[in-house]
C-alpha cells in the first residue's frame, strides 16, 4: 500500500530536531519542508542547510507560507506553542514536544538495539573469518604432510634397493618396502583425511560467512 506524501515543518533546531530529521530522511513519504530556530548554529539548523532544508528564524512566517501537513514542536517554549496554534491552518496537524521526545527516545533504543546487533554480528563474522582462515592454513600443513610422506616413500624404496643390494635377500628386501609402503600409505590417508575435514569445515565457515554478511546487510536497513 502506497503511503501519502506528508510535509513536515519541525519549529525548534535543538538534538531532538537533529535525531528525528535524521530517522526521517529515510522515510521516502515524508519530505521536511523547513526548520526554524533562531539559533543559527542549533545543529538541527547546520543539519538543514548542510541537505538543503530551508531553514528561517521565525517560525510563524514559515507554517503560513509552506503547505506542511504536520508543525512538529520541539522547544516546549508555551509561548512558541500558543503562536503555532494561532496560526495552524485546518488540514494542519500539530505534534507536541512531549509526543516528539517519546518518539525521538524510541528512535534512540532503536538505534541501541541495531548497534547491539551489528557488534554481535561483527565479532560473529569476525570468528567466522580467523576459523575460515585457520582452515586453509591446516589445509596448507596438510599437504605439506603429503610432500613429506612422498619424500619419504622415495627414501624408504632406495633404502630398500641398498638393503637388497648388501643381503642379497631380494625377497626380505621386498617385505620390508612392503611393509615401509604400508606404513607411508597410512599416513597418506590420514593426511588426505585431513584435507578433507578442513575442506568441509572451510565450507561450513563460508557458508556461516554468508549468512552473516546477509544478516549485517539486513541490519543496516532503516525499519
Amino acid at each position: 500500500m502506497m503511503e501519502e506524501n506528508m510535509n513536515v515543518i519541525f519549529v525548534g533546531g535543538g538534538n531532538a530536531s537533529l535525531t528525528l530529521m535524521q530517522y526521517f530522511l529515510n522515510i521516502d513519504y515524508i519530505h521536511i519542508i523547513g526548520i526554524a530556530d533562531i539559533n543559527e548554529n542549533a545543529p538541527g539548523i547546520l543539519k538543514a542547510k548542510e541537505l538543503k532544508i530551508p531553514t528561517t528564524n521565525d517560525a510563524v512566517a514559515m507554517i503560513s507560507q509552506k503547505d506542511a501537513d504536520i508543525i512538529i514542536e520541539l522547544t516546549g517554549n508555551e509561548g512558541v506553542v500558543k503562536k503555532i496554534f494561532d496560526n495552524l491552518k485546518p488540514h494542519q496537524h500539530f505534534m507536541s514536544s512531549i509526543a516528539a521526545k517519546i518518539m525521538c527516545d524510541f528512535i534512540e533504543i532503536q538505534n541501541t538495539q541495531r548497534m547491539e546487533i551489528l557488534e554481535n554480528l561483527t565479532f560473529e563474522f569476525n570468528r567466522l573469518t580467523s576459523s575460515l582462515q585457520s582452515s586453509g592454513e591446516y589445509i596448507d600443513i596438510s599437504i605439506h604432510n603429503i610432500e613429506s610422506v612422498l619424500r619419504s616413500m622415495r627414501i624408504v624404496t632406495m633404502n630398500a634397493r641398498i638393503e637388497a643390494a648388501r643381503a642379497g635377500e631380494t625377497g626380505k628386501a621386498f617385505e620390508v618396502v612392503v611393509e615401509a609402503m604400508q606404513n607411508t600409505l597410512s599416513d597418506i590417508e590420514k593426511a588426505l583425511n585431513d584435507i578433507t575435514i578442513a575442506s568441509k569445515e572451510s565450507k561450513s565457515s563460508m557458508e556461516e560467512l554468508v549468512m552473516t554478511e546477509n544478516k549485517l546487510k539486513n541490519s543496516l536497513i532503516v525499519t
